[in-house]
């Protein structure tokens, strides 16, 4: 991985002055950095001219969930005058939280998850060794708001040699990994036990999800013999 960093860290830097803006939301940029740099690598190779804006805020996600609407819009303020003032017009996005606030809240002209970006260009993936693995549908992908985010994940995951073992609960009746929605910061025992429960479900020792809240809480609660990936790390072979 180090080594393809390296190779394409001129193309990241070359991209500065894109209208396509790569936003990895904050708990990838402040927690999960190495899925935040597999992003990023990932999007350089296959050739996706993007920017990075660290000047913006947090979306805004937590507020809203908490109900401060009014923060929340001086919030959003901030966030749409640095990008009306960078010309931005797409934005990418790993975490689903964010994907639903910017496709809601922002005047933006399109939004796109990770996961539709990289089926997309499916044919510059390079496939693997055949193996088998369960995927987590994450609630805000899956069924929230009709984003209906479900096939591009397998599309990717099958290209690169996946075979997946689906659960009971998948794709629009997928069950929730218990961290979303402020969950996991009031009831922390309650989100926990969701998670050992979806888990349990899942019937597989490795688990593949696209969703930095659900790889994050579902990795705190695994047991033993199980591996949870997030779906950069399969694609970079980190």
């Amino acid at each position: 991985m180090k080594s393809l960093l390296k190779k394409i860290s001129s193309k990241i830097k070359g991209a500065q002055k894109g209208k396509t803006l790569f936003y990895p939301g904050c708990l990838t940029q402040y927690k999960l950095r190495q899925i935040n740099n597999n992003y990023k690598a990932l999007f350089s190779d296959i050739g996706i001219n993007f920017t990075t804006l660290p000047e913006l805020k947090c979306c805004g996600s937590p507020l809203l969930n908490a109900g401060y609407r009014e923060d929340f819009e001086q919030l959003k303020k901030h966030n749409q005058r640095i990008l009306e003032k960078n010309n931005i017009k797409r934005i990418i996005t790993n975490c689903p939280h964010c994907y639903q606030v910017f496709k809601k809240e922002y005047n933006i002209d399109k939004i796109l998850h990770t996961t539709q970006v990289l089926a997309d260009n499916k044919h510059k993936l390079v496939a693997g060794e055949h193996k088998e693995a369960a995927y987590h549908d994450p609630c805000i992908l899956a069924r929230n708001n009709n984003m209906n985010i479900i096939n591009e994940p397998r599309i990717v995951l099958r290209r690169v040699g996946f075979s997946i073992k689906e659960p009971v609960q998948t794709r629009k009746n997928t069950f929730c990994c218990g961290a979303g929605g402020g969950l996991k910061q009031n009831s922390p025992s309650t989100a926990n036990k969701i998670a050992k429960e979806r888990l349990s479900q899942l019937q597989h020792n490795q688990i593949i999800v696209s969703c930095p809240y659900c790889y994050a809480h579902l990795n705190e609660n695994k047991n033993k013999n199980q591996e949870i990936r997030e779906l950069s790390q399969v694609l970079t072979r980190e």
